[in-house]
């Protein structure tokens, strides 16, 4: 297939989404489509659900089998998902206190600066 069917008649852009879609997740042309961060396939998502279901059923085993005068071990972390997006740690709330802080401290220097406070 060429791009020129487009122009000529010949393949339709639906035609062409589709041979894109086609193509395989880590090829150049799907990377560029995704702003170069490789899909996911189904294995992998497969895969770390399967590592976290491991991961916490070791856990309760250890849980269950463990002294009780000792301390409890840890919950397992969760495997990282590269695919999905990350929430922002902080608050619109907590960033607009951290920006105010900020802002009065650069105040506080230009004032010292300036000789307006000893």
């Amino acid at each position: 297939m060429r791009l020129r069917g487009l122009f000529t008649g010949d393949l339709t852009y639906r035609e062409l989404s589709n041979l894109v879609r086609g193509l395989s997740p880590g090829s150049a042309t799907r990377l560029a489509l995704n702003d170069g961060v490789p899909e996911t396939t189904g294995e992998q998502i497969l895969l770390a659900e399967l590592f976290d279901a491991i991961a916490t059923l070791d856990w309760h085993f250890m849980l269950a089998n463990s002294d009780d005068k000792k301390p409890k071990p840890k919950p397992p972390k969760r495997y990282p998902r590269w695919w999905e997006k990350r929430k922002p740690k902080q608050s619109e709330r907590r960033i607009a206190k951290l920006d105010d802080a900020r802002r009065r401290k650069r105040e506080r220097e230009q004032a010292i600066a300036e000789g307006r406070i000893a």
